[in-house]
């Protein structure tokens, strides 16, 4: 049976979906099952040979997921189509092969920073050359004003950056770097935006070639990344989908506007998904409370009815709770791992209350890279990855400060890989078993301080020399512990942010007071779905299938989150 024909009434409204269209889906709605549905579709009336749909995302998560699935149904999406990341498709296909227009550059520009590997360049001078070192930590917004897009806690200037002298200074050296090429990805699509501002031909050409686009989590855009898609339609792309949901979108901090969702949502052709395929009945009746929805979602899943429960828990004593929690789940049917069984929280500083680890905390300087090093950081982000099961990311992160290293270059160009691969007189398969050995000579880095791993490459590597910038007691899980998840008493555990989008059996929320406004205020002031932290919540309740606990610091709030989901007057 063809994906096609395995949707339901609700879901099939989007194969009829023409024009400009906006979807919205509930949690557990079974997006990614119908968006590949609609892909598939599409493809089965698709004959041009040169023409393309994009499929993209906000996340490389929800691309891989819809990619899984047409692999799974062996469907083919190859040339002329694209999927990938909303950004990847921006490089690709506006600011690298264009942005030295509105650059300045020469040459093509190269993507630096995060996710493409650390920045690192050498304190010049005084003045505005000081802050070239700063480079990664801000970018430009739609009205071409200077934001902060990193931690600047370990800058000379700390928080002060909005005082006018840095400020200029800040904007004179992103622009003499711009003119020499880099930029970081917001910055890319701040000059993506300019190219088809000002090249408006580019924009036509993209739609020509590439005439249905399929945006999922658009909910997570950013004014920037919105404009870009309102030029294109503008040029004249006449069929996209934008799929999403606002209630969860939780990258504010990362200049996500749920807004521009929802008003395209008001302005376009659009439908919901509201029928859960996830979460038991039960579940989906006191979560409904923090949505925007009109009507609560109707559960399909055939899931046991379990009342949701409000616990209190002492931060000296989390694993007691934890512990009550494995009991219910063993008490409820559940087998306990790492897949059925989840344990979330807000903060990282959750994993020192569970673990017994001392937490860096907020402030401290964990910038211990050497001045001019763009390699070892890589190095060591690369393998932690690798230990942690990231072997994708992990592997390509070694390999590129492998390149940096030995080509002593700020960042990794197809020019720098050729020229090294002459230089060394090795082809590019030899090389990746090189990386391969490399990785499997280091050691293990979930149990090791930073410097003793260090150490540990140059002894047992000729003709290295790593470096940090000072004396540290950190260990290499303390520096780079929020990029990945973690396993505890068989239960996977992680910050909301980790677990979007995933789906489990039973799920603990543990929530602290520790955010800019108490909950229970939040909850006094209503209109939840307007306010980030409480979008973070509903993001993590509505993970389980059958049980979900929440656990609160005090009787107080567990009366305040007890009324605003309506527990307490549960059967």
């Amino acid at each position: 049976m063809s994906l096609v024909e395995s949707l339901s009434d609700e879901q099939r409204e989007v194969l009829k979906a023409n024009g400009k269209f906006v979807l919205r889906a509930c949690p557990g709605s079974g997006k990614t099952f119908t968006v590949t549905a609609k892909l598939e579709d599409l493809l089965n009336s698709w004959s041009s040979n040169y023409q393309g749909i994009a499929a993209l995302s906000f996340t490389n998560v929800a691309w891989k997921e819809i990619q899984k699935n047409l692999i799974d149904n062996d469907i083919s999406f190859r040339f002329p189509h694209f999927i990938g990341t909303l950004d990847s498709f921006i490089n690709r296909h506006i600011f690298l092969p264009f942005g030295h227009l509105v650059m300045g550059c020469v040459n093509r520009p190269e993507l630096v920073g995060e996710p493409y590997g650390s920045w690192s360049y050498p304190i010049l001078g005084k003045g505005y050359l000081a802050y070239f070192q700063y480079f990664d930590l801000f970018s430009l917004d739609i009205h071409d004003c200077l934001i902060n897009i990193g931690d600047t806690t370990s800058c000379f200037f700390g928080s002060k950056w909005e005082q006018v002298g840095h400020t200029n200074n800040i904007l004179k050296a992103k622009n003499e770097l711009f003119k020499k090429g880099f930029a970081t990805q917001s910055d890319a699509n701040f000059f993506a935006l300019k190219i088809l501002e000002n090249y408006p031909e580019i924009a036509q050409s993209l739609v020509s070639r590439f005439p249905y686009f399929i945006i999922d989590e658009a909910q997570d855009t950013t004014e920037i990344q919105m404009a870009i898609i309102d030029k294109l339609v503008e040029n004249g792309l006449e069929e996209i989908i934008l799929v999403g949901d606002p209630d969860q979108s939780i990258y504010e901090w990362n200049f996500a506007k749920p807004d521009l969702f929802i008003q395209k949502y008001e302005d376009w052709d659009s439908a919901i998904l509201n029928d859960n395929r996830r979460s038991s009945q039960t579940i989906c009746n006191h979560t409904y409370y923090l949505s925007s929805l009109d009507t609560c979602s109707t559960s399909v899943a055939c899931q046991p009815e379990i009342k949701p429960e409000i616990i209190i828990f002492d931060k000296n004593a989390v694993n007691d709770t934890i512990d009550y929690f494995i009991e219910t789940c063993t008490n409820n049917g559940i087998e306990i791992n790492e897949q059925n069984v989840a344990v979330i929280f807000r903060s990282n500083s959750f994993i020192d209350l569970i673990k017994g680890t001392t937490s860096v905390g907020f402030g401290v300087n964990t910038n211990v890279w050497a001045t001019g090093d763009y390699w070892t950081k890589d190095i060591v982000r690369g393998k932690y990855l690798y230990d942690n099961g990231d072997y994708i990311t992990g592997f390509k992160t070694v390999k590129y400060g492998l390149i940096k290293f030995l080509s002593k270059s700020k960042s990794v160009t197809k020019e720098v890989i050729e020229s090294l691969l002459e230089d060394i007189d090795m082809d590019l398969l030899r090389f990746r078993t090189e990386v391969y050995k490399f990785i499997d000579s280091l050691p293990d880095t979930r149990n090791i301080s930073i410097r003793d791993f260090i150490t540990a490459i140059n002894e047992n590597n000729e003709g290295f020399n790593l470096a940090l910038k000072e004396a540290t007691s950190l260990t290499v899980c303390e520096l780079f512990r929020d990029i990945t998840t973690q396993e505890h008493k068989n239960c996977r555990i992680g910050t909301i942010h980790s677990v979007k989008g995933e789906t489990f059996e039973a799920t603990l929320l543990l929530l602290k007071t520790g955010v800019s406004t108490h909950y229970t205020t939040m909850i006094k002031e209503g209109n939840y779905h307007l306010v980030e932290e409480m979008r973070n919540v509903y993001v993590a309740i509505t993970r389980p299938r059958q049980l979900l606990v929440i656990a609160v610091p005090n009787e107080k709030h567990k009366i305040a989150w007890e009324r605003v989901l309506n527990i307490e007057e549960s059967e």
